[in-house]
């Protein structure tokens, strides 16, 4: 009970005032992340890997989870389980909802490589709740040795920065969910890690801008013409006056300069150095790292109506499934016993909401379902959230298609004893 208590009072820790940045401060915020110590110079605050951040740890935070039983006869049939329900949907522990908790671990799974969940159980084994460990804080430990009882054992050792406590968990404890690129299998590797060089450019861009607003969109250089000679020292001088000058009175003053000497400006334009062009290709490579299309970072260069629509079903094929399914095979063997999975119960992420659609376009497709015996009226109505109806479990259809071996029987006049 100590480590959960120690976990309780990490959660309602005091976040202090003054954020760096107010987009930042409202996304993480809302996370429970304290982003007090964030400035430019840290990674979250290049804007294209914050938006492929924001996107990814929201999609995951609004997905539903369902327990799903596999049998033979009725195939893949959805079970009603308040328990599990309730951990997963509603609240993982009493400080965070569901939406909350899951994008803060895809959050941290992205930017630290690793996201931790402690298991904490009830007295008969089953989960009770789902605390969240600081990623950075989190050592795996192979016991290759046999020393703790189990031969090349994995044991998650946390060491808590406050008070310099070590706590250990067992395998089974703790639910690991890493980034899809890990050299071992074991651990994931921090995107930013593998991105430096895209991300050190895109914090250098804004900085660049950022001065360049400051000095009210002058240059920083200022070449001094003379045509005469200068006594010895006299250079220097001139060049600490100027420069003393132009720090005490801000940018876009007039500096004065002696008689008989010419001042040009030094400058760099932003046309000459393919500043956009390469700030859009280094754009474009981060977000294909996180598998984000271009649409979903503001880039319709190339892009229509129905070539956004494609690039959405290429994101959830090339991205969120295998997301999806790394989530679903970890969180479901650790949540679920032993004689649970061997009964073919299995923990699946509602993938539904993904492709909402227009009120025409929706009529659509659920009167084919409907009409071709694909959904049975309570199905179509649970979709729609509404209540069932009675006898609304039938399939329907029109009667139009008939099975291959009845083919015929339909001209035979002597059937059924005619």
């Amino acid at each position: 009970m100590k480590i959960v208590e120690k976990i309780k009072n990490l959660i309602k820790t005091e976040k202090k005032d003054g954020f760096t940045l107010e987009e930042l401060e409202d996304f993480l915020g809302s996370y429970g992340i304290n982003v007090d110590d964030i400035d430019r110079s840290s990674d979250l605050s290049e804007t294209i890997y914050y938006i492929c951040l924001k996107h990814l740890s929201e999609t995951m935070s609004k997905m539903p989870w369902e327990l799903r039983a596999l049998t033979i006869k009725k195939g893949k049939e959805k079970v009603v389980n308040s328990k599990i329900d309730s951990i997963l949907n509603l609240r993982p522990n009493p400080y965070m909802t569901a939406a909350t908790f899951w994008g803060t671990v895809e959050l941290n799974k992205l930017h630290h490589g690793n996201a931790y969940i402690y298991i904490e159980a009830d007295k008969n084994g089953f989960p009770r709740y789902l605390w969240l460990l600081p990623s950075s804080e989190v050592k795996i430990w192979i016991d290759n040795k046999g020393i703790f009882g189990k031969t090349n054992a994995i044991w998650y050792v946390w060491t808590d920065k406050r008070s310099g406590k070590q706590y250990s968990f067992e395998m089974d404890e703790i639910i690991h969910l890493k980034t899809h690129i890990s050299f071992d299998g074991l651990s994931g590797v921090p995107i930013r890690d593998i991105l430096k060089t895209q991300i050190s450019s895109g914090k250098n861009s804004i900085g660049f801008l950022n001065k360049l607003y400051k000095n009210n969109m002058f240059g920083s250089k200022v070449l001094v013409h003379y045509t005469g000679e200068l006594k010895q020292g006299a250079e220097a001088k001139i060049a600490t006056k100027l420069e003393n000058f132009s720090k005490t009175q801000g940018s876009g003053k007039f500096i004065p300069i002696p008689l008989g000497m010419q001042a040009q400006l030094l400058d760099m334009k932003l046309a000459d150095a393919q500043f956009f062009e390469n700030n859009k290709v280094s754009a474009l490579q981060l977000a294909a790292a996180f598998g984000i299309k271009p649409n979903i970072i503001n880039d319709y260069t190339k892009s229509s109506y129905s070539n956004s629509e494609t690039q959405q079903v290429d994101f959830y094929v090339n991205t969120l499934q295998p997301l999806f399914k790394a989530y679903e095979q970890e969180i479901a063997y650790k949540l679920l016993s032993e004689r649970e999975i061997n009964k073919g119960y299995r923990l699946e992420i509602n993938e539904k909401i993904l492709f909402k659609m227009d009120n025409k376009t929706q009529a659509e497709v659920y009167s084919k379902y409907l009409t071709n015996f694909a959904m049975t009226p309570n199905e179509v109505r649970e979709d729609l959230n509404l209540p069932y109806i009675e006898g609304g479990d039938t399939l329907l259809g029109n009667g139009s298609t008939i099975n291959l071996e009845n083919i015929g029987n339909q001209y035979n006049k002597n059937k059924g004893g005619e």
